[in-house]
């Protein structure tokens, strides 16, 4: 994992996101988060005089740590400005990454500098990149990470367990068979089935 610059003003997210990934990495295995070398002031420069756009200083820290990378899987991607594009979304949006693994993108806003999330045309404003960092983490602080193998044993003993209750119900018309006229007295009645 990549080392947190001191400096950042987003060292405490970057390191929580980076302790969750671990965590993630040992429950269901490695190549499931990846966090490139940061990109270069340079870099980050050029694209701004080539696009005529700011980018936001809080994504400028996130760049000062990860150039790119992918969270958790499909949880969160982000881009360095190389990949960055404006396709799908709304004039004057700037796609910076990709949150939720279902086609929500994380956008900033050419003009005003602020951030935004698109989801099937709908447009969410967002405060700085700090608060699209402590949703990731909620997302996954929230959700219990489980392995495959895991999965599959607890799916397993459900139906174990289910089998084990599992009773046959049929009438009870042993009790009732030389009677017709009590057993449609008791018919849907509690007693009317035996287990």
């Amino acid at each position: 994992m990549r080392k947190v610059p001191e400096n950042n003003s987003l060292k405490k997210e970057i390191r929580k996101l980076l302790e969750l990934c671990k965590k993630d990495e040992k429950d269901n295995g490695e190549k499931r988060n990846y966090f490139n070398a940061p990109i270069t002031e340079e870099e980050m420069i050029n694209w701004e005089e080539r696009n005529r756009a700011k980018i936001p200083e809080s994504y400028k820290e996130w760049l000062r740590f990860s150039g790119k990378c992918r969270i958790a899987g499909n949880t969160a991607t982000f881009w360095g400005p190389n990949e960055f594009h404006s396709e799908y979304v709304p004039e004057g949006l700037v796609v910076i990454g990709e949150i939720n693994g279902d086609g929500e993108v994380v956008c900033f806003s050419k003009n005003e500098g602020i951030f935004v999330r698109v989801f099937e045309g709908k447009t969410t404003e967002i405060n700085d990149f700090a608060c699209v960092l402590k949703e990731i983490i909620k997302l996954m602080d929230d959700k219990p990470i489980l392995s495959q193998e895991r999965y599959l044993e607890i799916l397993q003993k459900i139906k174990e367990k289910k089998e084990r209750e599992k009773k046959i119900i049929r009438p009870c018309t042993d009790a009732f068979k030389n009677n017709p006229v009590e057993l449609e007295k008791h018919k849907g009645k509690a007693n009317y089935f035996c287990k």
